[in-house]
């Protein structure tokens, strides 16, 4: 079972005590997947490998050909964590969809297009 700290809106949540918050399971993976599709790749000074392209379309216009390339982008990236064994991604009237399947679970994210990257 993962767990990690719980991190929300940006920053980490903590409890009414003011103990940090813990994500388990899938949350944990659905966080650290959002996080690294939303962030340039290479923004990290420890982590140059991580991240995603997807930020450089935030301004660019969605035609079809933006639409696959954002789409690759996003399978592609989830596919670079070691606990998911398969992407595929579908536009939908709210964004982007994707279906992870993870060893023995799956897993369901939606990025909302245009894509929103808090605290950039």
């Amino acid at each position: 079972m993962y767990r990690d700290w719980l991190f929300e809106d940006g920053d980490f949540r903590f409890t009414p005590r003011g103990d940090a918050a813990l994500a388990e399971g899938l949350q944990v993976v659905r966080q650290d997947l959002l996080a690294r599709l939303v962030s340039p790749r290479g923004s990290h000074w420890a982590f140059p490998h991580e991240g995603s392209a997807l930020p450089d379309y935030v301004q660019a216009a969605l035609d079809e050909l933006t639409r696959v390339e954002v789409l690759q982008e996003a399978e592609r990236t989830c596919l670079e964590d070691a606990r998911v064994e398969e992407a595929r991604g579908e536009w939908t009237e709210g964004g982007l969809r994707l279906a992870l399947r993870l060893s023995g679970e799956a897993l369901r994210l939606l990025l909302p297009w245009p894509l929103e990257v808090k605290g950039a």
